[in-house]
């Protein structure tokens, strides 16, 4: 059984959500950094957003995500209203993701956060709650976080964020997982034998 769910019974980006804060992390580049912290990291485990030509070519980190059962979505390429993305490209990530990870993305997001409305329905249509930042956290002092922020960090090659910034961001916060920011519950998985 494959569990889906779409927040909104209309195309609708979630950017916030009600019951404390989440943290939600871009992946587009690796190193043995990220590595080491996905084999680290501790519960309540961020989001992962992981862009397709990531997951293509970093078998090992997708390995890791799997066994440790790492919570993950889609980053998708950019988008906007003047400048619409072709839906076929964002089919391919779909693919992608699909192919290595044998599952449906849940979560999706573009590298910059907007989304035109051909997007936002036929993500809707396929089942996928798109999310957009009610903050973006660089690396500087902790931001005021209020109840309900969905924090977004990116990883990406020209990003300056260091693992013991995040490791530390992560230990000052009470972070939740993003269906119990939104719905208040805690979603359990169960095995069948």
């Amino acid at each position: 059984m494959i569990s889906v769910f779409n927040i909104a019974d209309a195309p609708a980006v979630v950017t916030k959500g009600h019951y404390g804060t989440s943290l939600i992390v871009e992946i587009s580049f690796s190193d043995e950094a990220l590595l080491n912290w996905l084999k680290t990291v501790k519960e309540p485990y961020p989001l992962l957003l992981l862009d397709a030509a990531w997951i293509e070519r970093s078998p090992e980190h997708i390995k890791i995500i799997q066994e440790r059962k790492l919570p993950t979505g889609l980053l998708g390429p950019e988008d906007s209203v003047d400048k619409p993305i072709d839906l076929a490209v964002v089919q391919k990530n779909i693919n992608i993701y699909e192919k290595h990870l044998q599952e449906t993305p849940l979560w999706f997001a573009t590298r910059n956060h907007q989304y035109s409305q051909d997007l936002q329905k036929n993500l809707f249509q396929q089942q996928m709650n798109i999310l957009s930042p009610s903050l973006i956290w660089k690396g500087e002092k902790t931001p005021k976080l209020q109840k309900g922020d969905f924090i977004f960090i990116s990883l990406h090659q020209n990003n300056p964020i260091s693992f013991k910034e995040l490791n530390t961001f992560l230990q000052q916060n009470k972070f939740m997982s993003i269906e119990e920011n939104i719905f208040g519950y805690k979603v359990q998985t169960k095995k069948s034998p």
